[in-house]
């Protein structure tokens, strides 16, 4: 071995305690950033959990419904379920109710529609084959 090529204990232990200042600034930059990152998940879970609570609130907040009655098809009262909740609502009167449940009544109420519209247009439908065919 040649004379550069030696390398003394001192030397190596400056080399190592260099490498593991560098090691040590990295490992500390990790946790920062981990705990950076913590941070943020945890103030997006509580903007998140807040977004529902608030949705929550404005489900359950009263609102007056009036329901269509006659004295045939639509005379009985309405039972409306939620979740294991649920209300009843007379027919022909104003009546308060959790927002929850007139919206449930307003998108059964467009299920209805939409199912007449089908029924009609398959009807159509049907009429015309038929005469088609001189059924």
């Amino acid at each position: 071995m040649s004379e550069k090529e030696k390398v003394t204990l001192s030397d190596l232990q400056k080399e190592i305690e260099a490498l593991r200042a560098e090691y040590e600034s990295k490992i500390s930059a990790l946790r920062d950033e981990k705990s950076e990152q913590a941070r943020a998940e945890d103030e997006q879970s509580k903007k998140f959990k807040s977004f529902l609570r608030e949705q929550e609130a404005w489900l359950n907040e009263y609102v007056e419904v009036r329901l269509f009655k006659d004295n045939e098809k639509y005379k009985d009262d309405v039972y409306v379920a939620i979740n294991g909740k649920n209300c009843v609502i007379r027919r022909g009167v104003w009546t308060r109710i959790r927002r929850k449940f007139a919206l449930l009544l307003d998108q059964s109420e467009i299920q209805d529609l939409r199912t007449a519209e089908l029924m009609e247009r398959e009807a159509g439908r049907f009429a015309d084959e038929s005469r088609r065919r001189d059924v």
